[in-house]
C-alpha cells in the first residue's frame, strides 16, 4: 500500500472527524492521533470565539489520548 494517498478534506469532514474522535468514548489509536491533532487544530483555528467556546466546553467531551 502507498505510504501517502492525497485527499482533500473538505472543513465539514475535518469538523465531523474532530467531532467524532472528541465524543467517542474509546481511546484514539496512536495511529490516528496525527489526524486526530490535525482535524480539531485545523477546525479550531477555523472557528469564531463562540464556536470555539461551544466546541471545547462541557458539550464535548475531552479527548482521551
Amino acid at each position: 500500500m502507498k505510504k501517502d494517498i492525497p485527499y482533500v478534506f473538505t472543513d465539514e469532514e475535518l469538523k465531523a472527524l474532530a467531532l467524532f474522535f472528541r465524543n467517542s468514548d474509546l481511546e484514539v489509536p496512536q495511529t490516528l492521533s496525527r489526524l486526530s491533532i490535525f482535524a480539531e487544530t485545523y477546525i479550531y483555528n477555523q472557528m469564531t470565539i463562540s464556536e470555539a467556546e461551544a466546541f471545547f466546553t462541557k458539550e464535548h467531551k475531552k479527548r482521551k489520548r
